[in-house]
């Protein structure tokens, strides 16, 4: 008896519910794109259940399609996303643009990006404004696509700036802009569920550090 209550005081106690550690910010990128991919036919979670795959290992650095076929480009030295930062980032790094990325913050959303459809009204603001949402941007950028978009070209103009080949290059990033801002949402690969906005919202956060 004494033994048995010996190894009882020094059992662990079990973990109280909701104390469970807390995400660093691509964890919770991670879990955003999981919710969000719930809705598509539970892909992410197939995905995420493969064998040998690192856990987190996917939505982060992956290409869309990559991301898709359990591909991430992070096992590819030919892609990066060493690079890339969050719109945090360059909304709070504005003087560093034109050093960067060769792109004034001043530049007009149209004069880089389509703005057609529900997003006509962001022509005339400037992509730092694009970046910092105030009222009359985010009532048009309601999931946040816009934002992630301009943050991706961003990434994209940097890599390419610094010779570090992006995991979403310029025409890529145009490209997923274009199909999304003409349909109203973005096919990864030609097989699969179109992602909603917020969707593809969550899954650009995850190629930013």
């Amino acid at each position: 008896m004494e033994d048995q209550h010996k190894t009882a005081e020094m059992s662990p106690a079990p973990q109280a519910v909701g104390e469970l550690p807390a995400l660093d910010p691509k964890g919770a990128a991670r879990r955003r794109f999981t919710r969000a991919g719930l809705g598509a036919g539970g892909v992410i979670l197939t995905l995420h259940s493969q064998p040998g795959m690192a856990a987190g290992s996917l939505a982060t650095c992956a290409s869309p399609s990559g991301f898709m076929s359990i591909k991430t480009a992070s096992h590819n030295p030919a892609n990066s996303c060493s690079n890339n930062r969050s719109h945090g980032y360059w909304k709070t790094h504005s003087s560093a643009w034109k050093s960067r990325t060769g792109t004034s913050p001043t530049t007009r959303f149209a004069d880089v990006l389509a703005a057609r459809g529900s997003y006509s009204g962001l022509k005339n603001f400037t992509l730092l404004e694009i970046l910092e949402q105030p009222n009359p941007v985010k009532a048009i950028d309601r999931n946040n696509v816009a934002m992630q978009i301009v943050t991706a070209l961003l990434n994209a103009r940097s890599s390419a700036m610094s010779g570090i080949p992006s995991v979403l290059a310029e025409d890529k990033v145009v490209a997923i802009w274009d199909e999304f801002s003409l349909k109203g949402s973005y096919r990864p690969t030609g097989s699969a569920t179109p992602w909603t906005g917020a969707q593809l919202a969550a899954y650009l956060e995850t190629t930013f550090r």
